[in-house]
């Protein structure tokens, strides 16, 4: 009887450890966008509407609307609505961070690989 309720929680701890790798997929799948990563990085600490951010982008309204739509789907942005505007902002601020993180590793990464190619 032990050895099949151990065998159930494991099923159970294995298929919510699942559903959380399936969420972090989505999440940096989503991510993983040029036009994304810059509007995460415009929006920063701040809470701004799509007329703000599209100043400071050269993108059609469209198009950011659902660049900010897919942010909004996967639990990156948050927006509450003030107004006639909705007002977008980062729901974890330590996304900038890991960001951060990455752009260094880019940078290194690139560095590497040009100086390996001009020996």
């Amino acid at each position: 009887m032990l050895d099949k309720c151990f065998i159930l929680c494991y099923i159970l701890f294995m298929i919510k450890e699942d559903s959380f790798y399936e969420q972090y997929a989505s999440m940096c799948k989503t991510i993983v966008n040029p036009v994304r990563l810059k509007v995460i990085e415009i929006i920063g600490d701040k809470k701004m509407n799509v007329s703000e951010i599209r100043k400071i982008m050269d993108i059609s309204m469209s198009n950011l609307s659902n660049h900010l739509s897919a942010l909004y789907r996967v639990g990156i942005l948050s927006r509450e609505k003030k107004g006639n505007y909705i007002y977008y902002f980062l729901t974890e601020h330590t996304l900038m961070d890991v960001l951060q993180n990455m752009r260094e590793v880019a940078r290194s990464i690139t560095s590497k690989r040009n100086g390996i190619m001009q020996r």
